[in-house]
């Protein structure tokens, strides 16, 4: 739960675009350095750039060096300066070399492909990094946030504590938390409005479920008044978005989070930057 006053970025699916991170670490660090009550949450899928061939076919979107590595080590830095400030949630691609299923994206085993070309150091890097982090979180300006768009079968929202990350140490419940939480796109708008309904019940009010995972061109999209993704990875430069909110405010929809202001763009400047 962050906390009621301050702002927090909230960026989504970087996949090793190191140029993408260091933008976005500017613009923090820009935005602590004036309030020390900003807080950075990741929507997982930090690793796993695009190949080769994947560049050679879709360079407007895929062309930038795989540094997934440096940027796995440099969110650990990142973390260890701001401990309470740094939030990394688990993206399908992360949870792989976490005891997830090993995605199949760009290479036939992009986590063995991965590992395969790190140091000890960097895979330990990563292990500490994914091993630690979140299914979810709650802004409570009115936002739920994901890797995933969850659809409505959980219980409580303290449930999720209780997923481990290893898939075959889950009972079944616990194990549709885990996949649906990281791997599930857009939802119908009844099944979400059931899941904010439930976790407004259970935590806090929430109108708004906020996730990554999937792509656009145009930089962001929703499904309905209930979801919104700003999309990273997936745009081209100029429309690769992310959410800058102010957490003391109420969100009462996706439409409240307003181009511009809210949804930004990693590079280039907004009328309001």
């Amino acid at each position: 739960m962050l906390p009621a006053r301050g702002k927090a970025l909230i960026s989504a699916d970087l996949h090793g675009n190191f140029a993408d991170f260091d933008a976005l670490r500017r613009r923090f660090d820009t935005l602590r350095a004036g309030d020390d009550e900003v807080h950075w949450v990741l929507l997982g899928d930090l690793v796993h750039g695009p190949s080769p061939a994947a560049r050679a076919r879709r360079p407007e979107i895929f062309d930038y060096d795989d540094a997934s590595p440096e940027l796995v080590e440099a969110v650990l830095e990142l973390r260890r300066q701001h401990p309470e400030h740094v939030h990394v949630l688990l993206g399908n691609h992360d949870h792989g070399h976490v005891g997830g299923a090993h995605t199949q994206k760009f290479y036939d085993d992009e986590v063995t492909t991965l590992e395969l070309r790190c140091t000890p150091a960097q895979r330990a890097a990563i292990q500490e990094l994914f091993g630690d982090a979140l299914l979810s979180a709650i802004a409570p300006c009115g936002l739920l946030l994901a890797h995933g768009c969850p659809d409505d079968h959980i219980r409580a929202y303290l449930d999720l504590d209780e997923v481990d990350l290893h898939l075959d140490a889950n009972n079944p419940y616990h194990s549709h938390l885990l996949a649906t939480f990281t791997r599930s796109y857009g939802q119908h708008a009844e099944v979400t409005r059931r899941l904010l309904a439930r976790i407004s019940e259970d935590v806090t009010p929430v109108q708004v479920m906020v996730h990554g995972h999937d792509v656009d061109v145009a930089g962001w999209y929703s499904e309905s008044e209930h979801q919104l993704s700003a999309v990273v990875f997936g745009a081209p430069p100029e429309n690769k978005r992310y959410l800058e909110v102010d957490l003391s405010a109420h969100y009462k929809g996706a439409s409240a989070l307003r181009p511009g202001v809210e949804l930004r763009r990693i590079h280039g400047d907004d009328p309001t930057t």
